[in-house]
């Protein structure tokens, strides 16, 4: 048994870790391998013995970020046609599941209605820790893609208010009048507390009254703070709090914040993974295995039943295709926040005197087993209902001027298409007389992201040879295409400065000895991007760019290209050899 708290931390981070890196491997959302390694280090690891009162106000801490995260993403205009889907899914669709989560558990398990109330609130939880992973992987088009990242933040801070109140109906026996009071003093102090902080925040950046190497901090500061003053007036108002700073974040103008909302994407992947190898290692795998059999078919009710009824109801008369209200009924996995609020209301009713029953166990193995339920069908039920996004296959060229504009006329001839971000004004409108698309915007911007994400990107090539370009545009699109996807050019001179360092390392796009400057010369003496499909080798006086094979997936920089019946291989010359 482990209980030197540095060497737990340790052993419990390099476990969220191995979990993460396995199942991003596998392509499979990290949470239930993530909660399955998290029991099995129960045997040898007592979360409660070693970190003590701390645990849950860590835990909450933790969940906080995770949910300013995920508010960081809400963008009111993607969802132009989903959002009277997203205000019904929160709230009927929310009654909806508590009434037959909270049936089925009082049936199943044999309990006091009471505690079946509470378990069946803290089953509407969802929440960004498992729906954002699973959307990732999944990847369904708009509306559906928007609807579910509304549901699944907005949905936490509604079950979690609702499952306290419950709780403090069962220990304190509250009338409905102070239970209402309850309902609107928890929700309007999250809003208010919430809404001050984060145009607070936004202001400060506005003003640039925050250096930027301190604008990360303070603002992960000012998250704690509205967690903490809104948990202070009502408990779980902080939940609301720090979801309503990340919506304003995420609908503001007037700073830039993707610097901000970059950190927090790191910072939450390595707290998701923490908080759920610790709230399993507070599971008793007895308790887990006694109530198996029922929690599966609790399980069952809320795939089959609760969730096809609240989107049935949800989108009733609404302008929704009938393909994306079939796959919203696919996806509803619950996540980390209901495995932390089931935790902390068990111990909550053990102070009280109260036996918690099989709150903890049947939760955790419901989140298990939606999870998985819901990367298993996922990805089939998109492509079979039509609302996955296509492959990405198209290639984003940052800069490159008259040679990116070739070359995207090349790719196009095979069947790729290509998103020009970087050029000047001549030549972006050169690339729009093509009918090449053209992304003119800033690279600071969500909208970038956005328009990236939307185009299908998946490889990105840097051209400009202007470093602080090239370097700015791969580090933004290094989440969304993969570093394995990244190609820039060399520039020995750039790359072998002093003190230079790149936050994100691009492969080369072409070979070493053709620096930007050489590339230059080249296009001026009339060199030309061609397509070569025969079978034969090199070709004197042409250099190839990249290998494109019969999937349309492309290899930048080929030392020695396989060309095949079904490869070919774009090539820049003549000329090469002469320079």
């Amino acid at each position: 048994m482990i209980t030197d708290p540095l060497s737990a931390i340790a052993v419990i981070v390099l476990a969220a870790a191995t979990c993460q890196w396995l199942a991003a491997r596998l392509g499979i959302p990290s949470v239930a391998p993530l909660l399955a390694t998290g029991v099995a280090m129960s045997a040898v690891l007592d979360p409660d013995e070693i970190f003590g009162d701390l645990l849950f106000t860590m835990v909450g801490l933790g969940v906080a970020v995770l949910l300013f995260e995920g508010g960081s993403t809400l963008h009111w205009q993607n969802l132009t046609t989903g959002r009277d889907t997203v205000v019904r899914l929160v709230t009927a669709g929310a009654v909806i599941t508590w009434a037959i989560g909270s049936a089925g558990s009082w049936w199943l398990l044999g309990i006091d209605f009471s505690h079946a109330l509470l378990i069946g609130a803290i089953l509407i939880v969802s929440g960004p820790t498992v729906v954002m992973p699973l959307l990732r992987t999944v990847r369904p088009r708009e509306p559906s893609s928007s609807i579910l990242r509304w549901e699944g933040i907005v949905i936490d801070p509604v079950g979690a208010g609702l499952a306290i109140i419950i709780l403090d109906a069962i220990v304190e026996d509250r009338s409905v009048g102070r239970v209402a009071l309850r309902v609107l003093t928890t929700f309007g102090s999250g809003l208010l507390i919430g809404a001050v902080v984060g145009f607070t925040v936004v202001g400060a950046l506005h003003r640039r009254l925050i250096e930027d190497r301190l604008q990360v901090s303070v603002t992960l500061a000012a998250v704690v703070v509205a967690y903490g003053a809104a948990n202070a007036v009502r408990p779980e108002a902080g939940l609301v709090a720090v979801t309503v700073v990340g919506m304003v974040f995420a609908n503001q103008r007037r700073a830039s914040a993707a610097h901000i909302a970059e950190f927090n994407k790191h910072l939450g992947a390595a707290i998701l993974g923490v908080l759920f190898i610790v709230l399993g290692a507070r599971v008793n795998v007895d308790a887990i295995t006694d109530n198996l059999a029922a929690s599966a078919a609790i399980t069952a009710l809320l795939v089959l039943g609760a969730r096809p009824a609240a989107v049935l109801a949800a989108t009733f008369r609404s302008d929704l295709r009938w393909s994306d209200r079939a796959f919203l009924m696919v996806l509803a996995p619950r996540g980390v926040v209901a495995a932390a609020v089931a935790s902390l209301f068990a111990i909550e009713l053990e102070h009280n005197g109260i036996d918690s029953g099989p709150l903890v166990p049947v939760v955790f193995t419901v989140v298990v087993a939606t999870v998985t339920l819901s990367g298993l069908v996922g990805g089939v039920a998109a492509r079979k209902l039509r609302v996955a996004q296509p492959e990405p296959k198209t290639v984003a060229l940052i800069g490159g001027g008259r040679f990116a504009i070739e070359l995207a006329e090349r790719l196009f001839d095979l069947g790729i298409s290509s998103l020009h971000v970087g050029l000047d004004d001549n030549d972006a409108a050169e690339a729009a007389r093509r009918d090449q698309l053209v992304y003119q915007g800033r690279l600071d911007t969500e909208e970038f992201l956005d328009t990236v994400t939307s185009s299908g990107v998946g490889t990105a090539v840097a051209l400009s040879g202007t470093d602080h370009l090239d370097a700015y545009a791969i580090t933004r699109l290094a989440n969304v295409v993969g570093s394995a996807n990244l190609y820039g050019l060399v520039n020995r001179e750039v790359d072998e400065q002093p003190g230079t360092v790149t936050p994100v390392t691009a492969q080369p796009a072409l070979p070493e000895n053709y620096p930007p400057e050489r590339l230059s010369r080249l296009l001026e003496r009339g060199a030309t991007v061609r397509i070569r499909s025969d079978p034969q080798g090199h070709v004197p006086g042409w250099l190839p760019i990249c290998g494109v094979d019969a999937a349309r997936t492309i290899t930048f920089a080929p030392t020695e290209v396989a060309v095949g019946e079904s490869h070919a291989v774009l090539e820049i010359g003549p000329g090469i050899d002469d320079q």
